[in-house]
């Protein structure tokens, strides 16, 4: 099975739908009421009754093996630096132990990975200077204390 969704994003749609009363959206627990009563001459009813199924990406094992160049590539210290979102050193060390197997962080990589890979095809430039790592904490001297 396979979600499509780009019919269900037409604003005049999704404006539609807003409107409905909730009766035709859930009817006890049975939802999606009115799309299966519409769809119920068109479709066998074993696809209308059957449990929704979710459909995930193999992402944690696609960047450690046959991803792995491209991550390495596109989240690499200094094009996450030039985001100016994220500090380079703790991305490395999340992508680090992603790769070692301490972690399974593969869809939050695979989301930074897509981000990264946007915003280079897009010429995306961020509105936020290039994140520099942490250096020690200055130590203030105040007059008055800190409440």
């Amino acid at each position: 099975s396979l979600e499509v969704r780009p019919p269900f994003l037409d604003h005049e749609i999704a404006e539609f739908a807003a409107r409905l009363p909730e009766r035709f959206k859930i009817r006890g627990r049975r939802q999606k009421y009115l799309l299966k009563r519409l769809m119920r001459n068109r479709l066998p009813a074993e696809i209308l009754k059957r449990k929704k199924i979710g459909f995930d990406i193999p992402a944690h094992d696609w960047l450690r093996r046959e991803l792995k160049p491209l991550l390495l590539e596109v989240v690499s210290p200094s094009a996450v630096a030039r985001t100016g979102l994220f500090r380079a050193v703790e991305i490395q060390s999340l992508v680090h132990d992603h790769l070692e197997g301490r972690m399974n962080i593969g869809f939050h990589l695979w989301g930074l990975l897509i981000l990264l890979l946007w915003m280079d095809r897009w010429q995306i430039q961020s509105p936020f200077p290039q994140m520099e790592e942490p250096s020690e904490p200055a130590l203030v001297e105040t007059s008055s204390p800190i409440l």
